[in-house]
């Protein structure tokens, strides 16, 4: 009960909260780098967030609660990272997006390839729809910075999805020369 006229002390709980379901969705990601989206259970995130059983049912009712939560904060992580390398953006942006897709293929490997696992499953899960169109979002803001074209810049967003999933798998390596030639075709 407050007394009128005290402040309230927060008491660390909503953050302590926060805090454990971030280490949930990043052990999530872990999984799916690890296993595959058909690895990922209650169980087996807590084991890899080194938490009990009953702390991801408590965060997450559900799996699909857990993919779509996975997702999405994947998608604000990618826009945050993004638009940290907006702003370092120099004369030649177009070098710093393929560096960006260049990490994310060599560095960050699994992790990307964890993020377009669940991209995808959301041709088969309706749950994880909206949080795929969100994920998509902080890379069609980087496409609209090199054309003002809408549909140039959705068409961008999608090369490089196909350019990105052909890397991962194999079919082709990424080639800093073919990024330019496509950016070249869409201006």
């Amino acid at each position: 009960m407050q007394v009128r006229g005290s402040t309230r002390r927060p008491d660390g709980r909503r953050e302590r909260g926060r805090a454990r379901r971030t280490e949930l969705l990043i052990a999530t990601l872990a999984v799916i780098e690890r296993d595959g989206v058909a690895g990922v259970s209650h169980r087996a995130v807590a084991a890899e967030a080194g938490v009990s059983l009953a702390s991801t049912t408590y965060h997450f009712a559900s799996l699909d609660e857990l993919l779509v939560a996975a997702l999405t904060w994947a998608a604000e992580d990618l826009a945050a990272e993004l638009q940290e390398r907006v702003s370092e953006l120099g004369a030649r942006p177009a070098d710093e997006l393929a560096r960006l897709i260049e990490h994310c293929l060599v560095y960050r490997r699994g992790r990307t390839l964890a993020e377009y696992e669940l991209y995808l499953l959301a041709a088969r899960r309706p749950a994880l729809r909206e949080a795929a169109a969100a994920w998509l979002e902080p890379l069609t803001q980087i496409a609209r910075s090199f054309t003002s074209d809408p549909h140039k810049a959705s068409l961008l967003v999608a090369a490089l999805d196909g350019i990105l999933l052909q890397a991962l798998i194999g079919a082709r390596e990424f080639d800093r020369a073919d990024f330019h030639a496509l950016l070249a075709v869409l201006r």
